[in-house]
């Protein structure tokens, strides 16, 4: 009866190994997955990571993303179409060096697009240019300005100046009216 105790013993402790040690095990995934809802894509050596716009639902939006240069030459970000608009790039076209990294959003580089339709909870096309990359497309989520989003807007688009010759300028008196400024001479009006 001992050799079958030892035997029930020694067939089971393998099992309770396994149970208790598989408690704290942690399945790891084979390829790399954002930590956040935005779109991943390639454009040749450049990658974009966490491509997302925001947007009030009124025509203004915003791109933020974070790009990679994993080249051997350095290259740029030369223009970005949000939908069929063409986004401002505020400080002209982004850097990327060599195995460098710039980031796209409100507290980095800006890419705002005014008359945009994308409403939140949608996709948006967005269209990336660069210098030496090959153009790359992204269906990018559009998440409303609020929460932590609620300040990634720009305060009002920046508008170009307007051309002399646009519109007339001056006050209302300067602008021609159809009634008469004074009553002309040698005529009087009748009174009783």
């Amino acid at each position: 009866m001992k050799v079958a105790v030892r035997r029930l013993v020694l067939a089971a402790a393998p099992v309770l190994v396994m149970g208790v040690a598989g408690c704290s095990i942690h399945e790891q995934t084979q390829r790399w997955y954002s930590a956040d809802n935005g779109v991943n894509a390639d454009a040749g050596d450049i990658g974009l990571r966490n491509v997302q716009v925001v947007s009030d639902g009124g025509g203004t939006a915003t791109v933020i993303a974070t790009l990679t240069n994993r080249g051997g030459s350095d290259d740029e970000l030369v223009e970005v179409i949000i939908g069929d608009v063409t986004a401002d790039l505020a400080d002209g076209p982004v850097q990327l060096p060599v195995s460098g990294v710039a980031d796209l959003g409100p507290d980095a580089d800006r890419v705002d697009g005014f008359d945009v339709e994308a409403d939140p909870g949608h996709t948006v096309t967005v269209e990336f240019r660069f210098d030496s990359a090959p153009r790359t497309t992204v269906h990018a989520l559009v998440r409303p300005a609020e929460g932590a989003y609620a300040e990634a807007l720009p305060a009002e688009p920046v508008r170009e100046t307007e051309e002399p010759g646009d519109e007339p300028t001056g006050d209302a008196t300067d602008q021609p009216t159809d009634e008469p400024t004074e009553a002309p001479t040698g005529t009087e009006t009748p009174s009783e």
